[in-house]
């Protein structure tokens, strides 16, 4: 018993951080807000533990750095999509 208390409080202890970093959702419900000071791994922690969030967009969105991480996202995974022919191949 007392291992699932101690298990229930590092899961909240370790979620709150997470939930406090979403600051609020769009009046029409659509999409959460982050912060205007960015925190990357805490919003990268709280979008994979809330899979199909939405974002809202910034007040200026930077779109060309959107276009690079897309690209170089595109990229990656054609280079992992590669290797993973190859190993199956039994190419290296």
């Amino acid at each position: 018993m007392k291992r699932l208390a101690f298990l229930s409080f590092t899961i909240a202890t370790l979620i709150a951080p997470i939930q406090v970093q979403a600051q609020q959702y769009d009046p029409a419900g659509n999409c959460v807000r982050f912060p205007q000071k960015p925190n990357p791994g805490a919003e990268l922690q709280y979008l994979l533990s809330h899979p199909g969030t939405r974002v809202c967009p910034g007040p200026h969105p930077d779109l060309a750095g959107q276009t690079r991480a897309l690209e170089e996202g595109a990229r990656q995974r054609a280079i992992d999509a590669q290797r993973l022919r190859d190993a199956m191949s039994g190419r290296r």
